[in-house]
């Protein structure tokens, strides 16, 4: 009789194959999904700050990706971060917004995953932007407070060569705002030194067939410094091409 009852007991307690299988299934999937969630919020984290040159206005973006396939796990989430130092700018008239109310985002600084933080050509401006005196005052923004007039010069120049992504030549428009006190002699230099920018910029372009837009920055340059030889020798030679290439 005890051994039938042991018998008894052992075919009760038997675990069914299926229910092994789907335990040992579910622990599997278990761990990969908590390894795929690990390795998500290691190294597909993807975060920055970006700068708008139209509304001189600052955001963080934050959101996750596979990692390696780049494909966004998560919609972009943004936090305003402008600054006193643009809001001055924004609310004392300095800077406004080109008509058609195009914004574009250019990055100042960003990390994806593990990698460091890497710093985009905005970078540029915003650090003088947060520059700071010895009083704890934003640098350039009480310099403008304290030259109006050419602060109306300076700052749309600035705003210029910055929708144009070229804020690697900002720092050379501050320079001249701080070795100039004549508001006249200020806005020429300003105005030839954006419109060479500006030829930089365009004879890139040529350099890869873009003819249409190396014009449309031309005519841009050339009411700046309409004695520029250069300017205008460049647009012939983009209008020549374009002509060259446009369909019969």
């Amino acid at each position: 009789m005890a051994s039938g009852s042991a018998t008894s007991q052992s075919t009760r307690l038997r675990i069914p194959r299926w229910v092994s299988i789907s335990g040992w299934s579910l622990l599997v999937i278990l761990a990969a999904t908590g390894l795929a969630y690990s390795l998500t919020r290691t190294f597909g984290a993807v975060e920055g700050v970006e700068f708008c040159p139209q509304t001189f206005e600052r955001r963080s973006y934050s959101f996750y990706e596979v990692p390696v396939l780049g494909i966004m796990l998560t919609a972009k989430v943004y936090d305003d971060l402008t600054s006193v130092a643009e809001t001055t700018l924004t609310s004392q008239k300095f800077v406004t917004p080109p008509a058609g109310g195009r914004q574009d985002w250019h990055l100042v600084v960003g990390s994806r995953g593990t990698k460091l933080l890497r710093k985009g050509d905005a970078s540029v401006l915003v650090g003088y932007l947060d520059m700071k005196d010895g009083q704890n005052h934003h640098r350039w923004i009480k310099w403008s407070e304290d030259h109006t007039q050419l602060a109306k010069i300076l700052w749309p120049a600035v705003q210029r060569l910055a929708i144009h992504q070229l804020y690697v030549f900002v720092p050379e428009l501050f320079e001249l705002a701080k070795n100039n006190d004549d508001p006249v002699q200020f806005q020429q230099q300003l105005d030839r030194e954006v419109a060479q920018r500006l030829l930089f910029l365009a004879r890139r372009l040529q350099d890869r067939s873009d003819h249409t837009r190396a014009i449309e920055l031309l005519d841009e340059a050339i009411p700046l410094d309409p004695e520029n030889k250069e300017l205008k020798r460049a647009r012939e030679t983009s209008r020549t091409a374009a002509s060259a290439a446009a369909p019969r």
